[in-house]
């Protein structure tokens, strides 16, 4: 059930109307039924695997609750634990390493997984108590919005949310639909847009110069943002709609001046999963430096095999985690020295630090979007060759032609990305759609109608599906 299809607004108005028109204790029940129907949109076998997890992980959570022994306790933790690592695993690796697919990843494979580990998890370490009621638990891991790709939700939020009275808000309402549209038009016109000048040149990169290997990489990143970033919007937006509240996913990453500050505005539900579930836990409590840097390595190498068993995923992870622990050592090494930005230069050195955050991230993401190794080689090695090209204009303007960007459309991407980054620098600190809510009727509408039209015109007739969805 794709989001740009008629389809799945017909879905979501009639479970939005059930919802609030259905009793208290009808609630649960009619958004599990929702969830279920979305989730057998996709796949629909995969809905038994997913129901017996379910009641696996119900039913030792309760028993891990009452567990007096420490060992009995974590035996009943590794139970379910290993239940869901094998069910992820068996999918996402078998192809990779065994040269067998198990059939189509079930849709949101990872996600449901990691939020179902961090409850056990949650639960194992007294910080909440296991779940009573056999359909709210199925609900915290079916829940429809979030389900795909996230955000991963901790029990803690988001079990009490599903036994609180949600009233219809017209405020709720108007935001939830506001971030939805504008996720759709991150992912369904920017991130479309740009996808098939991305593919043409990753599929087949020796026959391109450096300057088109380079745009095509920057385009990545923009594209892989609004990819991810328009879902998480879509997913809090339909949640809002219904008042229910998910953690905002993306927070201007491409603003970020360090590595550390990038992972605090990237996949932000991930990255916390990944920092309290396994960073902390290999560091322990009073870790040194080398311990920290090793354990910040694994963390990246951890994350770089979640998204498959593939050499450009781990090489991925291991770039990042590289970056993270050159930048711990270098800022401690300098901050021991008394090193420091004088103030006449701190708002340029800032800017330099977010130009080189973002050219290393866009260089990581080569390995990722690469289709294999060899040929991400090959990608890289065109990234230094051609250069001496840029002296014919005709030529690189040639170049680009053949793969589809022409002046026009070269133009709006430009303006694309740049809108992209002003709407995510002006709502730094306020989101831009309550400043357009406060806004005069007329100028309010003339905006809606303008990017209603603006959307028509520039959302090619196909979209992709989601990139996360793979995982």
């Amino acid at each position: 059930m794709s989001f740009f299809s008629l389809r799945f607004g017909v879905f979501f108005a009639v479970t939005v109307a059930l919802y609030f028109l259905s009793p208290g204790r009808l609630r649960v029940p009619v958004l599990l039924a929702a969830s279920v129907v979305f989730y057998m949109s996709f796949v629909p076998q995969y809905i038994f695997l997913l129901a017996g997890l379910i009641t696996i992980d119900y039913f030792t959570a309760r028993l891990l609750e009452r567990a007096e022994g420490p060992a009995i306790r974590k035996a009943w933790l590794i139970l379910s634990l290993t239940a869901n690592g094998a069910f992820m695993a068996s999918f996402k690796y078998s192809p990779d390493v065994f040269g067998k697919s198990l059939g189509v990843i079930p849709l949101g494979l990872s996600f449901h997984t990691f939020q179902a580990m961090g409850y056990m998890i949650e639960v194992y370490r007294r910080r909440q108590a296991a779940e009573r009621s056999f359909l709210v638990f199925a609900l915290y891991i079916l829940f429809f919005p979030q389900i795909a790709a996230g955000p991963i939700e901790r029990p803690q939020d988001l079990l009490p949310q599903f036994r609180e009275e949600h009233k219809f808000s017209y405020r709720n309402a108007v935001s939830g639909l506001q971030l939805m549209a504008w996720g759709l038009f991150q992912k369904s016109v920017v991130a479309a847009l740009l996808a098939p000048f991305v593919n043409a040149v990753y599929q087949n990169p020796a026959s391109h110069s450096g300057p088109v290997v380079l745009a095509a990489a920057i385009c990545f990143s923009f594209q892989i943002f609004c990819d991810f970033s328009g879902y998480s919007d879509i997913a809090v937006g339909s949640a809002q709609v219904m008042g229910f509240r998910l953690t905002r996913n993306f927070n201007r990453p491409f603003q970020a001046d360090s590595m550390a500050e990038y992972w605090k505005r990237w996949h932000i539900s991930l990255s916390n999963w990944m920092r309290d579930y396994i960073f902390y836990p290999l560091c322990g409590r009073r870790p040194g430096i080398p311990r920290i840097c090793a354990s910040i390595m694994l963390v990246f190498l951890a994350n770089g095999l979640w998204h498959g068993a593939r050499w450009n995923y781990l090489i991925s992870g291991f770039l990042h985690g590289s970056y993270r622990v050159t930048e711990l050592v270098a800022t401690r090494a300098m901050s021991r020295r008394g090193w420091s930005v004088p103030p006449f230069l701190e708002r340029p050195a800032r800017l330099s630090r977010m130009l080189l955050v973002f050219t290393l991230m866009t260089f990581a993401f080569v390995f990722f979007r690469g289709q294999n190794l060899p040929k991400t080689l090959l990608t890289i090695s065109s990234l230094f060759h051609g250069w001496s090209g840029m002296a014919s204009r005709g030529a690189l303007m040639a170049e680009f032609a053949a793969v589809g960007v022409g002046p026009i459309r070269m133009l709006l991407f430009v303006a694309l990305i740049g809108m992209v980054q002003a709407v995510q620098f002006l709502q730094r600190s306020v989101p831009l759609r309550l400043r357009i809510s406060a806004q005069p009727f007329w100028l309010r509408w003339s905006f809606y109608y303008s990017a209603g039209v603006a959307f028509v015109v520039l959302a090619p007739v196909e979209s992709l599906p989601f990139i996360y969805f793979q995982f």
